[in-house]
């Protein structure tokens, strides 16, 4: 809340200084940085409000639902006041009091409610999934977010009051105008379709929502606001991009209103077929529901919006989750890889920069001592081990010479540690491996080179080794695949072969990177610590589930989620809520009709089956 303030005195001050010194130069300052941080913050709040639009709605159709239901139910007593004189004023003084008077406790305790429930959306990892092992636990005083109560809490707060207070009184605004003769006369009349209805509000709403589900499957995106840029800006997280959201919301909303359309026919034509059904409560049934459909459209509405939003809620989430886990998994490869050197046998013969060690390049390279990649299942929490090595290298085939990577794995334990999705290539991992097992000089080839090249199986293909002497080393084509860990195509083409052979084609042993599976509750620290003791050297590591771990935590995530969650709570809470006073009021509203069809002779338990 200081920002804007401090933007401001920032900038009179460089004006101020600026005059007396002509000069002068403001040399540091958070300036830029901030301004950055308050379009983030625009670009978060608009992102937050529309996730939470569907649960605002929620709340307030819940509102005026259940106001609509007591009004109706005291609308005989609305009219008798107004027939001995009470005039519209007075009677909607009356629901506007109560709706005061209910709002303002509502209030106080709201504000504190809703301070934890910021707790709670701070601790947020996915759709109705808190970051802790327990909520009292998750709840204590370390583990929160800081928070503090405001005056724009209350503003939000006075705002939602009014709404809810609106949204209460405008039924009572209705039944106001009527007396005893206009409503036995509205009574007798049958009920209109509502305004909706007649519009065709629900199938209008269907053109937008089609049109942005045209955009997904062209483009891809329906993104209106820019990124922002700067050290704090947005990132490609789509939580930047609230659109997103508002399409299949919109989507479901639009279908919602379509199936309350179609309710009273689908009604009607069941009521009809009942006919040839022997037993008396599904034809009863049917048919009340067939002559009585509207007062089930504010109950069917709450309840199809509140499942529509869970169920697209908890499928974005599994989604993203997913999505999370598979891209970080794949940029790791496996649950921990860790860049790893041996000794030297030369001075200053160590370096690694940026991932696998580069060695010392000349004709004649360094000797390197290792110990077996066998030591590293030995640590406690580590099930497996494989080496992999890759450096950039030069290419020649048929159809000319590039730079591409090339990859050398241990094709035995590869597979036991390595991320592989079923769409990354044609075959299994285990028949990739297998193929490399064929020959020592089979390479694995991505499906792009394989195109651009017109390259087959087994086709010739020469690469220089980057190490050592830097050998040209022939190998075969002897499969191919779209993805493989680590690898990107769209940056640079990628082959894999066999580790020993381009080894034995060098010369020697030379640093590469260890790639682990490990137990799900292992520590990676306890893991460096256990590799240090057996005096593996580890440069660098890069652990998969703490990458999950920090995706999952980022604010704009925590924020969607916890507000989604919340929010289902919500909107559950009320839906039960809602169903629990209908009921209520249509079993009091219809007690006379089921004492008549209890005297006709229907048992306890057909009664129950027709409720």
């Amino acid at each position: 809340t200081d920002v804007n303030g401090l933007l401001t005195r920032i900038a009179v001050l460089r004006n101020k200084a600026t005059a007396l010194l002509n000069d002068l130069e403001l040399f540091r300052s958070p300036e830029e940085n901030l301004r950055a941080y308050s379009r983030t913050v625009v670009l978060l709040l608009v992102s937050l409000y529309v996730f939470s639009l569907p649960v605002m709605g929620i709340v307030v159709y819940f509102i005026s639902l259940i106001s609509g239901m007591i009004v109706q139910r005291q609308r005989n007593e609305v009219a008798v006041l107004r027939s001995r004189g009470a005039t519209t004023g007075q009677v909607v003084g009356i629901y506007l009091l109560e709706g005061l008077l209910v709002g303002a406790l509502a209030l106080v305790l709201g504000v504190l409610l809703g301070e934890r429930l910021a707790h709670v959306m701070g601790l947020t990892r996915s759709f109705l999934t808190l970051n802790g092992s327990g909520m009292a636990r998750a709840l204590r005083a370390e583990n929160v977010l800081p928070t503090t109560l405001a005056w724009s809490n209350l503003q939000v707060g006075l705002i939602a009051l009014g709404v809810s207070v609106a949204a209460s009184v405008i039924p009572a605004t209705s039944a106001s105008r009527d007396t005893v003769v206009t409503y036995r006369q509205e009574r007798a009349r049958s009920m209109r379709a509502p305004f909706w209805q007649r519009a065709f509000l629900d199938l209008l709403l269907l053109v937008p929502a089609g049109y942005g589900y045209y955009l997904l499957r062209q483009r891809g995106t329906i993104s209106v606001l820019e990124p922002v840029a700067g050290p704090v800006g947005a990132s490609d997280s789509p939580f930047s991009n609230p659109f997103l959201f508002i399409v299949p919301m919109l989507g479901v909303f639009a279908l919602s209103l379509l199936c309350i359309r179609l309710f009273p026919w689908l009604m009607r034509v069941l009521a009809w077929l009942a006919r040839a059904w022997k037993g008396a409560v599904p034809v009863l049934a049917l048919r009340h529901l067939a002559r009585t459909a509207r007062h089930y459209v504010g109950p069917m509405l709450l309840l199809i919006l509140t499942l529509s939003l869970a169920v697209f809620t908890a499928s974005m989430a599994q989604t993203l989750d997913e999505s999370i886990v598979d891209r970080a998994y794949y940029d790791v490869g496996s649950d921990l890889r860790l860049v790893e050197l041996g000794e030297s046998t030369q001075v200053g013969g160590f370096g690694a920069p940026g991932g696998t060690a580069d060695a010392v390049e000349g004709e004649e390279g360094p000797d390197w001592l290792f110990l077996p990649v066998s030591e590293h299942n030995e640590i406690e929490g580590v099930r497996h081990a494989a080496r992999v090595w890759s450096r950039e290298a030069k290419v020649s085939t048929g159809g000319g010479a590039f730079t591409g990577v090339l990859v050398g794995v241990d094709r035995v334990d590869f597979a036991e540690v390595a991320f592989f999705r079923p769409d990354f290539a044609p075959a299994s991992l285990g028949a990739l491996m297998n193929a490399l097992a064929v020959r020592d000089d089979a390479l694995l080839v991505s499906r792009q080179t394989m195109v651009d090249n017109r390259l087959e199986v087994g086709d010739r293909i020469d690469v220089t080794i980057p190490i050592g002497s830097m050998p040209e080393v022939s190998f075969r084509v002897a499969g191919v695949v779209d993805y493989f860990p680590g690898q990107y195509p769209e940056e640079l083409p990628f082959f894999i072969g066999n580790l020993n052979f381009i080894f034995d084609n060098v010369g020697g042993i030379y640093p590469y990177d260890v790639w682990l599976a490990t137990e799900t509750t292992s520590d990676t620290e306890a893991i460096l610590h256990g590799a240090s003791e057996r005096g593996l050297v580890v440069v660098r590591s890069f652990d998969a589930r703490a990458e999950v771990d920090r995706e999952q935590l980022k604010p704009e995530r925590q924020g969607a989620f916890g507000l989604l969650s919340v929010g289902f709570g919500a909107a559950a809470t009320l839906t039960v809520l809602g169903f629990t006073i209908y009921s209520f009021i249509s079993f009091q509203r219809r007690s006379i009709e089921l004492g008549v069809l209890r005297a006709l002779g229907l048992s306890v338990a057909q009664m129950a089956f027709f409720l």
